[in-house]
């Protein structure tokens, strides 16, 4: 019979999810200790930490390592404290715990209540801050808009169905199926592309920022032609494409 930890992997009870991949799950402790208190595991259900084999192991703390950094930039913390004990629930875990004093790490002390709404805050500002760090060719949709009749909408939605990883930043924060639009300057990693739906007058006080990210390619959507911008990626070494996102993807020339 599955045990909690397996159900909670499965969706067969829900959480507060703030990362997952192939092999790892890490969600918010329902009884924190401190604000962000984060429970990581390992999908396959083995009671005993240190019987998990070695690369199973290994790759256990380096994903509470990236989960840890997405925790401290979003929680108020002096650090992200680490704990393993193993005895609550017989399926290994780690917890994160960002504490202010080290009294908050005894798991003995006592528990937060807190109410629904902000454990899915907590959950959601990490899980955006997981998802910034952790980006592997992934595209960028910038100037991204939470409007469905909106073109950058739409080449969310496509490039999320065509299997694409896919990051976005808009001027309101929000959520387009599952893939989050941040705001500002955020921090991110392994942006490949950036498809470009902001008009010419909006991305002067944006153009550092988005070739600090090192892309591969720009693609400029009608209405967001910028030839000086282009100018300045080419020189760059970056690839420049005046084009529709939507129609490159039908015609499978993305």
């Amino acid at each position: 019979m599955s045990g909690i930890f397996t159900k909670i992997i499965k969706g067969e009870i829900p959480s507060y999810k703030i990362a997952e991949d192939d092999n790892y799950y890490a969600f918010l402790d329902i009884s924190p200790l401190a604000k962000g208190h984060t429970l990581v595991i390992p999908k396959i259900e083995v009671d005993y930490i240190f019987d998990l084999d070695n690369d199973k192991l290994a790759g256990l703390h380096l994903f509470s390592k990236r989960v840890a950094r997405a925790l401290e930039s979003t929680i108020d913390c002096k650090r992200v404290g680490v704990l393993i004990i193993g005895t609550e629930v017989p399926h290994a875990h780690i917890h994160l715990i960002p504490f202010q004093q080290e009294s908050q790490m005894a798991i003995t002390s006592e528990k937060l209540s807190l109410d629904p709404e902000e454990m899915k805050a907590i959950a959601s500002k990490a899980s955006i801050a997981y998802q910034a760090r952790n980006a592997n060719n992934a595209t960028l949709v910038f100037g991204a808009s939470l409007k469905v009749e909106r073109y950058s909408n739409k080449a969310l939605k496509m490039l999320g169905s065509y299997n694409h990883e896919v990051l976005a930043i808009g001027g309101r924060m929000g959520e387009v199926e599952e893939i989050l639009i941040l705001t500002g300057h955020p921090e991110l990693s392994g942006v490949d592309t950036i498809t470009m739906y902001m008009g010419e007058n909006g991305q002067k006080d944006h153009e550092d920022y988005l070739l600090s990210l090192k892309p591969r390619r720009i693609i400029f959507n009608p209405g967001a032609e910028n030839r000086s911008f282009a100018l300045k990626a080419k020189e760059q070494g970056i690839i420049v494409d005046e084009a529709c996102t939507l129609v490159l993807l039908r015609t499978e020339q993305y």
